[in-house]
């Protein structure tokens, strides 16, 4: 099993929710028909999944999800298209979850459920409570199935009383709403000489990271921790980095960090990965660039 496996993070869609754009909310026969078209949707990856069918699992995803998670495995150096079912998480069992609701933005829309969510882990993990989002995206005249998003609402609990009474009136603040936006289709990226991963440590900052134009990342005021698209060239690989203070309010004294480590993998048990290029803490990083060996 590879470490900081990011397409088993995929799969297990165990993420926060992270979405903004204006909703449509008109109610009725049309609303009802969409409702129907992503529950079917919806059912045929969840079968393609189950059943390992690719022809079904292209036919029902979203063609920039597809080419994202290709790119995920390869740069692993796991096989494609063999990988894609070899995940240990199942889809998620929505027969404990009530439907809350269906919302639609432009080409992108989303079913909403809430309870406790059974993602397939293992009768030792004890399903959480929470919101379960699926998410769509319009392609031509066809909706395919995106992502999920699960938000555990285990330290929200304003949010759990009201969804566990049945009122769901706060899915309509904007950061519940679809983005409203179909993602661009990614460039397929070259099985890589080495797989790499990167630590960014982003405190009080907005950090972009581009590393060969086709592995992107974007951390604000977070850690992150991710695969590199297209992995590392042994020789030089150079890596651009573009850091903005966050705002900070009248009086307040903002908590700052910023890191950034790149690693890469190695072939050993106990030592999965080796740290290749370390900045160490740096005050008002700026915009620069670093070069990293990969052999290093």
């Amino acid at each position: 099993m590879r470490p900081l496996t990011m397409y088993r993070s995929l799969v297990s869609i165990i993420l926060l929710l992270a979405i903004t754009g204006p909703a449509l909310n008109a109610q009725g026969p049309s609303f009802s028909k969409v409702t129907d078209t992503l529950k079917t949707v919806f059912g045929d990856w969840n079968k393609a999944m189950t059943e390992k069918d690719l022809a079904l699992w292209q036919k029902s995803t979203a063609k920039f999800r597809q080419i994202g998670i290709r790119n995920m495995i390869v740069s692993q150096k796991n096989k494609w298209p063999e990988a894609l079912f070899e995940g240990p998480v199942k889809p998620p069992n929505l027969s404990s979850m009530e439907m809350a609701k269906t919302m639609i933005n432009g080409p992108t829309a989303q079913l909403v459920y809430f309870g406790k969510a059974d993602f397939g882990i293992g009768e030792d993990v004890k399903a959480p409570e929470g919101l379960l989002f699926l998410m769509f995206i319009k392609e031509i005249n066809d909706w395919k199935f995106s992502t999920s998003r699960f938000m555990n609402l285990s330290n929200a609990e304003e949010i759990s009383t009201a969804a566990q009474s049945g009122d769901y009136s706060f899915l309509e603040s904007p950061q519940f709403k679809p983005p409203g936006k179909v993602p661009p289709i990614p460039k397929l990226c070259p099985l890589p000489e080495m797989v790499g991963y990167l630590e960014i440590v982003s405190i009080g900052y907005e950090t972009k990271v581009t590393v060969a134009e086709r592995s992107k990342h974007i951390v604000i005021n977070n850690v992150h921790k991710g695969l590199i698209i297209g992995g590392l060239k042994k020789g030089i690989n150079p890596i651009f980095i573009e850091t903005r203070s966050l705002n900070k309010k009248k009086g307040q004294k903002l908590k700052t960090h910023f890191e950034i480590n790149i690693y890469r993998e190695m072939n050993q048990e106990r030592k999965p990965l080796k740290l290749i290029y370390g900045s160490g803490p740096k005050k008002d990083p700026g915009n620069f660039r670093i070069i990293v060996r990969g052999d290093g």
